[in-house]
């Protein structure tokens, strides 16, 4: 939002500046995002729009464009006839609107009338959407009575219809920042997404918003055309829902995700070589009942002497499982790559301890069993 002139006038603080210094979808934003009540005027040319608020939401709007009155509207969408359009204006006057006067006649039904004012008022006010260049007034008082309707108009949701209608390249590309290779980050704000309904597209769009992939990678991938693109992309920064990203932030979230990565595939490791030390636990189970714990123990206690502070609380009583949590948390404060090798050689040595005990401890057909438990679950690690 542009910084505007201030000055204290008898109607309240008042607000001013220029739509081509900010852009009509980041001023309403702001506006409406901190909930001020007023009447937010806009001005070009002869054209006056005036947009009545009350904390924050819109309640009313008016234009001096005789073609953007109600009637109008409704004679442009058949909504009523000429004549009924002819016959309810003769009867307009202070305190009375068109819209009551309409429903008094008959021609519309009162449980429409909300719904024909929010149309008026939304397309009023998202005409101003395509202007390039005009004012901005915003008067900061408690709006008149006649002023104050109802109406249930969500603030993104009007942002977002308006963007929609903004077709020029040069207004998209500022209101994305001027750089296709910034990357945009999600900022988690679900609340806006539920006042808001996207398309199939925009959804496809947002999905690609990951906090990694720049703007143009998003347009390359995207089913929409690079210019609509960028238009959700800018639609999702003015809402909330997305935020551009800082430089160097990418690189960031691109080494935290190959972190998280390696972590997610050195669980599924560490899970293969737990599912053969639980096969090998019940077979021995089988053999020496509980005294197979004891064994667990044993074999255990042959590494710790090099792996220690990897195995610090881990026992083997659930069914010969190592708890991946507490080795992690063990060697936390280790680079990925140390941490890593150092699991990895810790359990290949355990595995190496049970099988040893096995040959000592039992017979020739206990081990050759063991053996093969091992065999199989090493060729399934892609270790040969």
């Amino acid at each position: 939002m542009a910084t505007p002139g201030a000055d204290q006038e008898d109607e309240g603080l008042v607000l001013r500046g220029r739509i081509e210094e900010t852009s009509v979808p980041e001023l309403l934003r702001s506006v409406l995002g901190s909930g001020e009540t007023g009447v937010l005027t806009f001005r070009r040319g002869d054209v006056t729009k005036s947009v009545y608020l009350h904390m924050g939401r819109v309640t009313y709007a008016r234009s001096s464009n005789p073609d953007e009155r109600l009637g109008e509207d409704l004679l442009r969408r058949g909504k009523i006839t000429i004549r009924e359009y002819i016959e309810a204006s003769k009867l307009v006057a202070p305190g009375r609107r068109l819209g009551t006067i309409l429903v008094e006649l008959g021609a519309l039904e009162s449980e429409d009338l909300l719904g024909v004012v929010e149309h008026h008022v939304k397309e009023i006010l998202l005409d101003v959407f395509s202007w390039h260049t005009g004012e901005y007034e915003l008067v900061m008082t408690e709006p008149g009575s006649d002023d104050v309707v109802a109406l249930n108009l969500s603030t993104e949701a009007l942002i977002l219809a308006g963007i929609r209608r903004i077709e020029a390249w040069s207004r998209v590309y500022g209101g994305i920042g001027g750089d296709i290779e910034s990357v945009p980050v999600p900022t988690g704000n679900t609340d806006a997404l539920l006042r808001i309904e996207l398309t199939e597209e925009e959804q496809e769009v947002l999905t690609h918003v990951n906090g990694r992939a720049s703007i143009e990678q998003i347009c390359q991938v995207s089913y929409l055309t690079n210019l609509e693109t960028c238009r959700v992309l800018w639609a999702l920064m003015v809402l909330g829902v997305v935020r551009k990203g800082q430089p160097g932030e990418a690189a960031d979230r691109a080494e935290q995700a190959a972190a998280r990565e390696e972590e997610l595939d050195l669980e599924d490791v560490v899970e293969h070589f737990n599912q053969m030390l639980s096969r090998v636990y019940v077979f021995l189970q089988g053999r020496v009942g509980d005294e197979v714990d004891a064994f667990m123990e044993e074999a255990l206690g042959r590494v710790t002497g090099q792996y220690g502070s990897l195995f610090y609380g881990v026992d083997l009583k659930q069914y010969g499982r190592a708890d991946y949590d507490q080795l992690l948390a063990n060697v936390a404060d280790l680079p990925a790559a140390e941490r890593r090798q150092l699991i990895l050689a810790g359990l290949n040595e355990l595995v190496a301890a049970i099988q040893l005990g096995v040959k000592e401890h039992h017979g020739a057909q206990e081990e050759a069993v063991v053996s093969g438990i091992i065999k199989e679950a090493y060729r399934r690690l892609g270790v040969p």
